[in-house]
């Protein structure tokens, strides 16, 4: 599915469904240069007559912008299947660090996604190694950079329980070092992430090593915590690290990535740490939304990101509309991705000047869905400019055709009747 990257020419996309909010009746697109430089109704593209001009007729197809996954993979796993293979004879190459990369960005972009959360996890001791680590984070992210899907590093240090106080420390600061290398692989600065329930205790000097570091500090959660414990321990430490003068550099805040609560206090209380929230899967999206916490989520592994948006718009107690569940896994978690400075914005709405990253889609029907039927009424109404999304019945899912990614198409795309490109 990676691309070469070679120069495409223009292509205009036709009789679908753009989700653009800034032309929300759009059936009409045009790429050229992996931009978005047009958007528009099919009557004005018929005049296009460019002689190099490709037409895809995308046969009622909705294209939407391109999910946001969340990809994690094991290097002590990966250590120990090389060692298999350099043990076992013809085996060379099983396994291979750079292979494994490929393929899963490959899986992410036949999901829908344009961009993930790339997570490598990687045990304290080997850190001791420090040469032999750094060169497997560099393979493994020189592996990403040259795939089309836009991979957002992470390391996740596990097994600092094990360790004291001061080598916990010692290590996020080791561990921070070594993600110096993998920015400028990828252009773009790397996060760390750690087991929420291995620094909850050294909570405020973690926060501020990574915040000296220059670095985005992911915490991830687990059953092991409670997400009140979790709350407390956020608000006492972000009031040292203000009291301090010492709060993570712009751009770069503290993320809880799996946390959720049924409590509205407790999401109001996070809302002044300025802390940003990952959903993983099912959770309680209506009421952190409502609160004003910034918000994010992504699905399971392997899950269609479609499943966990139908899953938060069929939360029993706690329901979104469609769109909602939609713009937090594209929007949403654009936003929330560390960029560095003077780079070109991520590709969170189909727009004239964005990226042309995006995915095209086979629904069953269009429509606004939300909780509230009144809500709904609206929305439909044209005064309201709404665009339409996928009806989401609880059972069926869109259908991926192809995903784009800055122009060029990364997965195969799925033959359909009626649709195809001419030049």
């Amino acid at each position: 599915m990676t691309s070469t990257g070679a120069a495409h020419p223009p292509r205009l996309l036709t009789n679908g469904t753009i989700h653009s909010p800034s032309e929300p009746y759009a059936d009409a697109m045009l790429v050229e240069d992996g931009l978005i430089a047009w958007v528009g109704s099919d009557e004005t593209a018929a005049e296009r007559k460019d002689a190099d001009l490709v037409i895809q007729d995308l046969d009622r197809a909705l294209v939407a912008p391109a999910f946001v996954g969340w990809v994690d993979l094991d290097a002590a796993e990966h250590a120990a299947g090389d060692a298999a293979a350099d043990a076992a004879p013809g085996t060379a190459g099983v396994g291979s660090w750079g292979t494994r990369i490929a393929a899963a960005l490959d899986a992410a972009a036949a999901l829908g996604c344009g961009a993930v959360r790339l997570n490598i996890e990687l045990p304290v001791p080997a850190l001791s190694e420090a040469e032999v680590a750094q060169e497997l984070l560099n393979t493994a992210f020189r592996a990403a950079a040259e795939h089309r899907v836009r991979a957002y590093p992470v390391l996740t240090l596990t097994g600092l329980a094990e360790s004291g106080v001061a080598d916990r420390l010692d290590a996020v600061r080791a561990a921070a070092e070594l993600l110096r290398t993998v920015d400028a692989i990828l252009g773009r600065p790397a996060a760390l992430q750690l087991p929420a329930e291995d620094v909850l205790e050294q909570l405020l000097s973690i926060r501020l090593a990574a915040a000296l570091a220059q670095r985005q500090l992911i915490l991830r959660m687990s059953q092991n915590i409670t997400p009140a414990t979790m709350v407390a321990a956020l608000v006492d430490s972000t009031g040292e690290m203000r009291a301090k003068r010492q709060s993570p550099p712009g751009g770069l805040p503290t993320v809880l990535h799996g946390f959720d609560s049924a409590s509205r206090e407790e999401w109001e209380s996070l809302l002044d740490t300025g802390v940003q929230v990952v959903l993983r899967g099912r959770g309680h999206l209506a009421t952190a939304l409502s609160v004003g916490v910034p918000v994010s989520a992504v699905a399971e592994a392997g899950q269609s990101p479609w499943a966990a948006v139908s899953a938060h718009v069929h939360h029993e107690s706690d329901p979104v509309s469609v769109r909602a569940g939609f713009n937090a896994q594209t929007r949403g978690a654009y936003r929330s991705l560390p960029e560095s400075s003077g780079t070109p914005a991520t590709s969170a709405q189909l727009d004239p000047g964005a990226r042309a990253t995006y995915a095209i889609w086979e629904v069953d029907s269009l429509a606004v869905q939300t909780p509230d039927s009144r809500t709904a009424a609206w929305s439909t109404d044209v005064r309201a400019r709404t665009p339409l999304l996928p009806y989401l019945d609880g059972a069926t899912l869109p259908t991926l055709i192809s995903t784009v990614i800055d122009g060029v198409e990364v997965t195969h795309p799925v033959a359909r009747s009626g649709a195809g490109a001419q030049a």
